[in-house]
């Protein structure tokens, strides 16, 4: 009896040695993971910085009245700020992994005030050329006028700049590449309208839109939109940010993580515009065809890890809408 006593006291010990070791050996890999894990998000802040402070001193530089020394090539180097800043935009977008959404935010945020100062300057060391659409190209409802883009009476009065498409009801309104490629186009204050961009701008931004269609070729940069009720969107881009929405349905190819705040009711599905110059206009745009991140979607306002976002759903199977029929619907 002494025997298996003295050896089931021993199994005891043994077991309980091998279960201590064992919960130490988790805690040192634990600890080792966190260290690496915290010297990447050190490194991801340091670099990041850094970059995004050499891109804002590049934005910061450039000066029209720099004396007698001849003028950068001012279409080259906004080009290049563009390409540094989707660069700092890509290397967000592959560390979201080990970033919190905190982290994630904050360096969304400080993109998207580079994207804005980026476009400001370059709007205002490179004005565009004002143009006008023809009636031919505007079809609506009501007896036919004849269309300006930026003109004082499209503008808003709380903006400094002249709306491409504003204060419209009841209209279809096209814009061919001629009108859109490269172009920073805006539109607000739209009701019931089927606006359609067959181009690639640079960027587009829709505020204040309800029961409207947008269909928008490739675009370059960004799409912004915001306060957008009840409508439809089929949009390409390298970023897309929406605020203040309720009950929209996009089809979306987005390169970089989409980006949806203070937004509900949203349905989300692969972008199936099509036109006859598409493939040419997404090479001109530059968006890499082949990578689409439409399933991907940060909502700022639910930063739950556990549960997904019930502020947004995937379409899977409902049918992909027939553009040409709902055009001929509309007109």
């Amino acid at each position: 009896d002494g025997a298996l006593r003295k050896d089931f006291v021993l199994e005891r010990l043994n077991k309980r040695n091998k279960d201590r070791q064992n919960y130490l050996d988790v805690k040192l890999e634990q600890r080792n993971k966190e260290s690496v894990q915290n010297e990447g998000v050190d490194y991801f802040a340091q670099s990041f910085g850094q970059r995004a402070y050499e891109v804002e001193q590049r934005i910061n530089t450039v000066h029209l009245d720099s004396g007698d020394a001849p003028l950068p090539d001012l279409s080259k180097h906004f080009a290049d700020i563009t390409m540094q800043i989707q660069e700092l935009q890509r290397y967000l977008t592959s560390s979201t992994m080990f970033l919190s959404d905190f982290k994630i935010k904050s360096c969304q945020n400080m993109l998207n005030a580079l994207t804005t100062a980026n476009d400001e300057a370059r709007q205002r060391l490179m004005p565009k050329k004002k143009f006008g659409f023809s009636a031919k190209k505007l079809v609506v409802k009501q007896p036919p006028t004849i269309a300006k883009l930026d003109t004082p009476e499209k503008s808003v009065k709380q903006s400094n700049f002249s709306w491409t498409i504003a204060n419209r009801r009841n209209a279809h309104i096209l814009l061919t590449a001629e009108q859109v490629n490269g172009q920073d186009i805006t539109i607000s204050n739209v009701h019931k309208c089927f606006v359609e961009l067959q181009g690639h701008p640079g960027s587009v931004q829709i505020s204040n839109a309800s029961q409207c269609t947008l269909l928008c070729g490739p675009v370059s940069r960004s799409f912004f939109g915001e306060q957008l009720e009840s409508c439809t969107l089929a949009v390409a881009c390298q970023q897309a940010r929406l605020h203040s929405s309720k009950d929209v349905r996009i089809y979306l190819h987005v390169t970089c993580r989409a980006i949806i705040e203070d937004c509900r009711q949203f349905s989300i599905g692969e972008y199936n515009y099509d036109y006859a110059e598409l493939e040419a206009d997404y090479a001109q745009s530059g968006l890499n065809k082949a990578h689409n991140n439409y399933t991907d979607v940060a909502d700022f306002n639910w930063l739950s890890p556990d549960a997904p976002s019930p502020n947004w759903t995937l379409l899977k199977d409902d049918a992909a809408p027939n553009w040409n029929a709902l055009r001929r619907d509309f007109l």
